[in-house]
């Protein structure tokens, strides 16, 4: 190297003194460095951070945008979820909506409805009678079969009492009564006596109506015995009158003379025939 060469390398700045080199290219300079490739001969890449970064970005993105899972499990949770009540309600309106004639899933249905309303809650006789109206009526509308049920009729007839005006009571009793069957009459004459029937007239001309209804037949025959019995238990309450003890606060039945009499009579009666 000549003087001139040295002199020029050192005053250079210590960060740009390199030593000559047969293959300049070699060994590239690069911001003040030479660069050593590793032993495979490859120089790696100068910038890993890059992908590093991009993996972050990537990861991160991920795990901030909202995935499938999460929108199913956002989805899930904007479900309404069902009551134990709601769910069979459900179900009931499910089976009665494939086989309306089932009048036990009718009941069922009722039942289920009706537990939610306490007796002791405020109005509840009302509330529980215009409930089971509404869902009799359904009931007996959704199959003709349906109305030919005496029981059916009888829940809607009782409940009915309560809430009715009395028109609308008499016209469901007549309608019922088409129906027919023992149970129906017997119904229909105890509504009677209750209401407005109590005298022995009364009572008598209700029976009366009941036993020709009933036709003939054994099971007739055994309607129109139990028809007596009712008519007599029923003379001799008409003979009972009420009055509460002045000292012991106590209600004391007071028998008229006769009424009793006369359902016995109606015994012996029947005894001899």
């Amino acid at each position: 190297m000549t003087d001139s060469a040295s002199r020029a390398l050192l005053s250079q700045p210590p960060s740009r003194r390199l030593l000559p080199s047969k293959d300049s290219s070699k060994y590239a300079e690069i911001d003040g460095f030479i660069r050593i490739p590793s032993r495979r001969g490859v120089i790696e890449d100068s910038e890993p951070y890059r992908s590093l970064s991009k993996t972050e970005v990537d990861d991160n993105s991920d795990s901030s945008s909202p995935s499938e899972s999460d929108c199913d499990s956002h989805d899930d949770s904007e479900t309404p979820v069902l009551s134990a009540h709601q769910e069979s309600l459900k179900l009931l309106e499910h089976d009665l909506d494939a086989n309306p004639r089932a009048v036990s899933k009718w009941l069922s249905l009722l039942n289920q409805t009706l537990s939610i309303i306490p007796f002791t809650s405020k109005n509840a006789t009302k509330t529980r009678s215009e409930i089971t109206v509404s869902i009799i009526a359904r009931a007996l509308s959704a199959d003709p079969q349906n109305n030919r049920d005496r029981y059916l009729r009888l829940t809607y007839l009782r409940s009915g009492e309560g809430i009715w005006h009395e028109s609308k009571l008499r016209s469901e009793w007549e309608d019922a009564l088409r129906v027919g069957g023992i149970d129906i009459w017997l119904e229909w004459l105890e509504w009677k006596i209750r209401n407005g029937n109590k005298s022995i007239d009364g009572v008598l001309e209700s029976a009366a109506r009941a036993l020709t209804g009933l036709g003939i037949g054994e099971e007739a025959d055994v309607g129109k015995v139990r028809i007596f019995w009712r008519v007599a238990v029923a003379i001799k309450n008409a003979g009972m009158s009420t009055r509460n003890s002045a000292d012991t606060e106590v209600s004391i039945h007071i028998w008229s003379p006769g009424y009793s009499e006369r359902a016995m009579a109606m015994f012996q009666a029947q005894a001899e025939l």
